[in-house]
């Protein structure tokens, strides 16, 4: 897999025009140069809309990039509306590569459409070890994403990838409990809303426990998220808005009568060389899918230049985009960093 990166629409179009017969190709890029791009792209092409590109020069906004394979390892699947639709034809794809252990499925969702659960639920023929790693495209101004096979628009997709090498999957979060935990205790959990926590409304309880003005609770978002513990797993839920009726919605379903854990940041560089360092080889290509809360974060600090920095040493043949969530296995999470690597 080789990555790819493009300063302008007009760039990427030549290359789409020029792209071998025996080449598959994946395109991240902003709304409005996917939409140009997918009048130019083949069937073998896949273009999703982003929130911010992450290229081998490092985090770019404004550009093209992605990743260019050869297309006999691929399997291109459009996920219909409802995704049950599709479920014999993403069955099929999925057992010709099931006894790869090398094999894994890249999922591209719309991110305005709050389906990534439904999706990945709708998933149940697929082993829990099989490798899934997704992100939600984000969207433009006017509130659609984009995602393209070819110069056809679908609302989500799936590619399942029957790898020669091995390859491995790495999920980053930068939070870390607090020991606080509050009780779920009504919610609408396709709505994505809690209407309160510990008995109380959401909004008002969670400002309580974080020790901040009920009116200031937005603002602390980005450093204390919600943690869903699965296991040993902790995946991240994180606030959208507060609602007039005190209610508070997330960008990921929250459950009735689960607990959630408070979270507080740890330092994101320190965090990034450990989670390297853990990698179980030198890879020889990454896919790196982050949030883009994640991304909001890294601005408002300045921790971009520092982490472009650890991330290409690791691999300079690296490629991703910023999203509106991320999968990892059968979970979608949020204000995290999932990692592909290939071997």
């Amino acid at each position: 897999m080789k990555a790819l990166s493009f300063n302008t629409p007009g760039e990427a179009r030549r290359h789409l025009e020029q792209l071998d017969s025996s080449r598959g190709l994946v395109l991240f890029a902003s709304a409005a140069a996917v939409s140009e791009l997918s009048r130019h792209a083949p069937s073998r092409a896949v273009l999703c809309s982003t929130k911010g590109e992450y290229t081998p020069q490092g985090y770019r906004s404004g550009v093209v990039t992605g990743f260019e394979y050869e297309s006999g390892i691929a399997d291109i699947v459009e996920i219909l509306h409802p995704p049950v639709l599709s479920g014999n034809v993403l069955s099929a794809s999925y057992h010709k590569v099931q006894g790869n252990a090398n094999a894994f499925l890249l999922l591209l969702c719309d991110g305005t459409g709050a389906m990534e659960e439904t999706i990945l639920s709708s998933l149940f023929f697929i082993a829990p070890e099989f490798k899934i790693i997704g992100g939600s495209a984000a969207d433009d101004e006017h509130g659609e994403t984009y995602i393209y096979i070819g110069s056809r628009r679908v609302r989500n997709l799936g590619i399942f990838f029957n790898m020669p090498g091995r390859t491995a999957l790495v999920k980053e979060n930068i939070y870390v409990p607090t020991g606080t935990t509050l009780l779920v205790t009504e919610a609408d959990v396709f709505g994505r809303t809690v209407y309160s926590f510990n008995g109380r409304p959401a909004a008002e309880e969670y400002a309580r426990v974080l020790g901040v003005p009920e009116a200031d609770l937005a603002e602390h978002f980005l450093s204390s998220p919600l943690g869903k513990r699965y296991e040993d797993d902790l995946i991240i839920a994180s606030p959208m808005t507060i609602n007039p009726d005190g209610s508070v919605t997330f960008y990921s379903q929250v459950m009735s009568s689960t607990y959630v854990e408070v979270l507080s940041a740890a330092d994101p560089l320190a965090v990034l060389e450990e989670t390297l360092g853990g990698s179980p080889y030198k890879p020889s290509f990454v896919l790196n899918i982050n949030c883009t809360l994640r991304d909001q974060l890294f601005i408002r600090d300045g921790l971009w230049a520092d982490f472009d920095r650890t991330m290409l040493g690791f691999c300079g043949n690296t490629t991703g985009f910023i999203s509106y969530g991320e999968q990892y296995y059968k979970k979608h999470a949020n204000q995290t960093m999932i990692l592909l690597l290939v071997e």
